[in-house]
Formats: structure tokens, C-alpha cells, sequence
């Protein structure tokens, strides 16, 4: 269990994280387990329910289980799903990408309120993390040579300063610690926005994540544990101003009226409209995560479309690599120097930087493909669709990329495939499977 200490004036740690994500609480999970005398801080008191990272891939699945977190998350009401799948307005199958395709332990996803994932991580922080919650971080503390050796806080009003080997941002798309650390980055954002609602008291809706392609954008609907479900609407930027609070019963009528696959969840969906967020999409990898003593992880290092749990699935590999760099120096009450933390941090980054990359790649064009709304890509997006389900390699690959398994660009071969040129394969058995990212 977490120690929940109050705080004093220059305390030392060995790497102080700040933000409680996911990301955040995972870093200090593996951290942990190495003994590491680390200070989690969250400006919330609480966690708040959030509409955004409910599916953990397979690669994801890895992790957890090797730090003993799995359990927990199928004890606390976690589901399994099977598949990606994209449909049209009335249900119609257009392509799966089926988890099945793909070899190893952990043959699907998983799903789960994110403010319940985070409470779950929470709850099982190893006896050597602290976590303060309620704390803001004030600013970074320099020594003279401007090596960046802890934070300056302020708890409920109580400032005291954290001399730390190691601060890590975890702070978000929006990163404060990143600018005062002095890495800058350009962030693109997506010409739309996503309207999220929690439905309770919804019907079963089977093991499948479902994107329905409209001709106004991307709608999803997924099952969540504890008979509810999340539904996504796609919309312009802005224009939900335009409909506002009082105008949403309307809004979603009109939804309604267009998707006839939503028809079961009409009626509970009228009683959950005050659940409401619209989240906005956002696109950047930073082109240096990293400054003495000072490491980015998540959001604040990286931003991909909100598809799939990227993001989130995304921090938790950040997390992992992080700590398991850490963990190739002395630890069990050996405190870490300057030199072995500079070390694993261009490890970590020489690591991850590229990886991220390529998600960032992958999400962009499925992003693209998917929330498309122009007249020439919703002609040509059903037939590509289509065609590609029969192709099985194809969609192994994309699967596998997607479920954070590898990272395999597509070659000639593939492209000349999607779009059709090529005939469909015909029976041949799938080729050895590609090289594997293990945790």
C-alpha cells in the first residue's frame, strides 16, 4: 500500500514523478518493485471519471501481469474484447481486426473505466512509494550546473521542496514541466472533437469495440463493465458549443435518428446525457524527451489520436521501459547518481522515441481513414474496408500493430494490396509472424 506521509522540507527520493495517469502509476509500480524510494504526486484529490482510455491491449496485458496488477483488473470487473470492428450506420460489417489473429498469451483486450483503472494501480503501490495527493508542482529546482535535481510544491497550501536524482513529467498533452524544462514541441490538432457518454443500465453488447463509419464521422459504441456502455460521437471543432447543455437531449435524438444500430441503447442513453464530455485530439512527439535529470513520459512526451487507447497504452510502455532501464542500475538502497540516471535516460529514449514514432504514423492514417468526411474518402472507404477483410495477412498485420506487438511498417506489397491491385490471397497459410516487442 502507498504511504501517505505529509510532507517536509527537502525530502529525498530517487525519482519523483509528477501525474498520476496511468502512466505515472505504472512507472511507480515498476519502480517499486526495485525498491526505489520514489514520491508520486497528483494535483486531484481524487480521480474523476473520465471518458478516454477504456481499452488495454495486449501489449499492455504483458506488463500489468508481469507487476501482478492483472488479477485485479478482471477482479474489479474488467471485460475482455475480441475485436476491433468497423460497421456502417445500420451494423453492416465492413472490416475486424480479430485479436485471434495473433499469437502469444494475451490474445485480446481489455476494457475499463479509466478513473477505475487508476483507483486499481492506486490501491497497490509498492511500501517504498509515497503518494501525495492534492499536490501541485510549483516549479522545477536546479543545482549550479542547471541539472534539474527535484520540485518545488505546494500541498493544500504547504510549500516544501523534493530533492529527487530523477523528476519525471507525467503531466500531460499540455506539459508544464515540459516548457520549464525548456522542450518545446509543435502540437497539431485534429479538425475535430469527440463527444463521449456513459450509459447505465445498458443492454449487453457483445466482446466487440465498434466503430460505426457515417457520413458525418466516426461514432463508437463498446461495452463497460458493470452494465454500462461508452458511446463516441464525432463531431467539427467546436460545434458542440452550439448545442450546449440544454440543447443535448436534441442533439442526440438527431444522432439517434441516423444509426440505426444504436437502437438499444436509445432509451438508456436519454437518461445519462448529464455524463457528457467532449474531448479534443491532438497530434505531437516531442523531439527530445529527456534533460539531466529530468525524463518525459505519456502525453507529455507523445499525443496520438484517442483511438483504441493508443495513448494510454502507449504510457504504459513508456513506463516499462523507463523503469526497466532504471532497473540495469544498483538499487535495494543504493541511491541513484547523476551519471547512472543520464545513462538510462538516452537508453530510454533511443528506445522509445522511434517507437512512438511509428504509433504516432499508425494512428494518424487510421485516424484519417476512419473520421473521414470528405465526399472522395467516404466513396472509396466501405469498398477498402471490405476488401481487406478478406485479405487475412493484412489484417494480422495491422492487428498486431495496433495491439502494440510489433512495429512493422507496411511494405510495397501491402500498399499495392489495400488498395485492390493485387488478387485476393487464396488459402495460403500466414507467413511467420513478425518479430515481437515484448514488455
Amino acid at each position: 500500500m502507498a504511504q501517505h506521509s505529509e510532507p517536509a522540507e527537502d525530502t529525498a527520493y530517487d525519482v519523483v514523478i509528477c501525474g498520476a495517469g496511468v502512466g505515472g502509476l505504472t512507472l511507480a509500480a515498476v519502480l517499486g518493485r526495485q525498491g526505489r524510494r520514489v514520491l508520486l504526486v497528483e494535483k486531484q484529490r481524487r480521480f474523476r471519471m473520465m471518458h478516454k482510455g477504456e481499452l488495454i491491449q495486449p501489449s499492455s496485458l504483458a506488463i500489468l501481469d508481469e507487476l501482478g496488477l492483472l488479477p485485479h483488473l478482471y477482479a474489479a470487473g474488467a471485460l475482455k474484447v475480441n475485436a476491433l470492428a468497423c460497421r456502417t450506420a445500420d451494423g453492416a460489417d465492413l472490416v475486424t481486426l480479430d485479436y485471434g489473429l495473433i499469437t502469444g498469451a494475451y490474445r485480446h483486450g481489455l476494457v475499463q473505466s479509466y478513473k477505475d483503472m487508476l483507483d486499481t494501480l492506486a490501491d497497490r503501490l509498492g511500501p517504498t512509494v509515497t503518494f501525495w495527493r492534492g499536490t501541485r508542482v510549483e516549479d522545477l529546482i536546479r543545482d549550479d550546473t542547471g541539472r534539474i535535481t527535484g520540485v518545488s510544491l505546494n500541498r493544500e497550501g504547504t510549500p516544501c521542496r523534493v530533492a529527487a536524482a530523477l523528476t519525471v513529467a507525467c503531466d500531460g498533452h499540455a506539459s508544464r514541466l515540459r516548457d520549464a524544462a525548456g522542450i518545446q514541441v509543435a502540437m497539431h490538432r485534429y479538425d475535430h472533437q469527440l463527444v463521449g457518454f456513459e450509459i447505465e443500465k445498458a443492454p449487453p453488447l457483445g466482446p466487440d469495440m465498434n466503430a460505426h463509419l457515417t457520413r458525418h464521422g466516426l461514432r463508437a459504441l463498446f461495452e463497460l463493465p458493470s452494465d454500462r456502455a461508452r458511446l463516441y460521437v464525432q463531431i467539427p471543432v467546436g460545434s458542440f458549443r452550439e448545442v450546449g447543455r440544454a440543447g443535448v437531449a436534441g442533439w442526440t435524438e438527431g444522432i439517434l435518428r441516423t444509426m440505426p444500430a444504436f437502437d438499444a441503447i436509445a432509451e438508456p442513453l436519454k437518461d445519462c446525457l448529464d455524463t457528457v464530455q467532449v474531448l479534443s485530439a491532438w497530434r505531437f512527439v516531442a523531439p527530445c524527451w529527456s534533460r539531466p535529470g529530468f525524463a518525459l513520459l505519456g502525453d507529455a512526451a507523445h499525443c496520438v489520436h484517442p483511438m483504441v487507447g493508443q495513448g494510454m497504452n502507449s504510457a504504459i510502455g513508456d513506463a516499462w521501459s523507463l523503469g526497466s532501464e532504471l532497473a540495469e542500475e544498483p538499487a535495494g538502497g543504493h541511491p541513484l547518481g547523476p551519471a547512472e540516471v543520464d545513462d538510462a535516460l538516452r537508453r530510454y529514449e533511443a528506445v522509445r522515441r522511434p517507437r512512438l514514432e511509428f504509433v504516432s504514423r499508425l494512428s494518424h492514417n487510421l485516424a484519417t481513414l476512419l473520421t473521414t468526411t470528405s465526399r472522395t474518402g467516404r466513396l472509396l472507404r466501405p469498398s477498402l474496408l471490405r476488401r481487406n477483410q478478406s485479405n487475412v495477412r493484412l489484417r494480422r498485420h495491422i492487428t498486431q500493430n495496433v495491439a502494440g506487438l510489433t512495429a512493422q511498417p507496411f511494405r510495397a506489397r501491402d500498399w499495392i494490396s489495400a488498395s485492390g491491385l493485387l488478387p485476393r490471397p487464396s488459402g495460403r497459410p500466414l507467413p511467420a509472424r513478425a518479430e515481437e516487442i515484448h514488455p
